[in-house]
């Protein structure tokens, strides 16, 4: 059972970066689900760590979105038959034929990726049901520098990096509340330890991932204990409330 358990949490890890247990592990304290009929989609599910997690706590139907296909493939033949995924834009959300609301959305890592992000959040917002809350995680805009970070272009393009360095919670609240959004949680994630791995990793790029996934275990644990919402942390976390007016 144990092996199993550990399994698991790597495997999480392997199939992502070096913060991806530690998004996990917050995810993993603060998903909750509201009812029996509860529904979660995850924008931007990249390996599929929140939509395995959502269909163990619970949630009535899960649902990925990606834009890419080998990814998509790939959750497909190692997560669970019951998740259902789609392929479509981050960007273009209201475009999407989907055909519910939902409890609980997940948006992680990909907000910083989009130039009109109040277009992804407003997007977000319609697709949530009166009280149902939205996961987002994002780079905090006061993180320390990580080895091989570069400065953000200008004017920002979207070519797959980040348009902005990050956010501050007062940029997200401002962009939230326009949309009915009530941040009811903030937690700042990814702490010294957790960074210095992804350093590490980015330094010396032949060491393979599931080689530091044990690490990002650990180093996440030791964040929680000394760099706990350490404000230079190197992510956001916020838990938003749908509140219709």
């Amino acid at each position: 059972m144990f092996s199993k358990i550990i399994y698991k949490l790597i495997n999480v890890v392997h199939n992502g970066d070096s913060a991806m247990y530690d998004r996990f592990y917050w995810l993993k304290q603060n998903l909750v689900v509201l009812n029996e009929t509860s529904k979660l989609l995850d924008v931007g599910c990249g390996n599929g760590f929140a939509l395995e997690l959502g269909l163990k706590k619970g949630f009535s139907y899960v649902l990925g979105l990606s834009w890419s296909d080998e990814d998509i493939k790939k959750n497909k033949k190692r997560l669970s038959k019951k998740i259902n995924f789609i392929k479509a834009d981050a960007r273009k959300l209201d475009q999407v034929e989907i055909n519910s609301k939902f409890d609980a959305i997940i948006n992680t890592e990909n907000i910083e990726h989009i130039i009109d992000a109040d277009k992804l959040i407003k997007d977000i917002s319609n697709l949530l049901n009166d009280g149902g809350l939205l996961y987002l995680t994002t780079p905090n805009n006061l993180h320390r520098k990580l080895h091989k970070d570069e400065l953000i272009k200008f004017p920002p393009v979207e070519d797959g990096g980040h348009v902005v360095r990050g956010y501050s919670y007062k940029r997200l609240e401002k962009i939230m509340s326009k949309y009915n959004l009530k941040i009811i949680k903030c937690n700042y994630i990814t702490g010294y330890f957790s960074s210095c791995l992804i350093a590490l990793g980015r330094q010396f790029s032949f060491i393979p991932q599931i080689l530091l996934s044990p690490l990002s275990i650990i180093s996440t644990r030791l964040d929680s204990l000394f760099f706990s919402d350490n404000k230079l942390n190197l992510s956001i976390a916020l838990v938003a409330e749908k509140i219709d007016e």
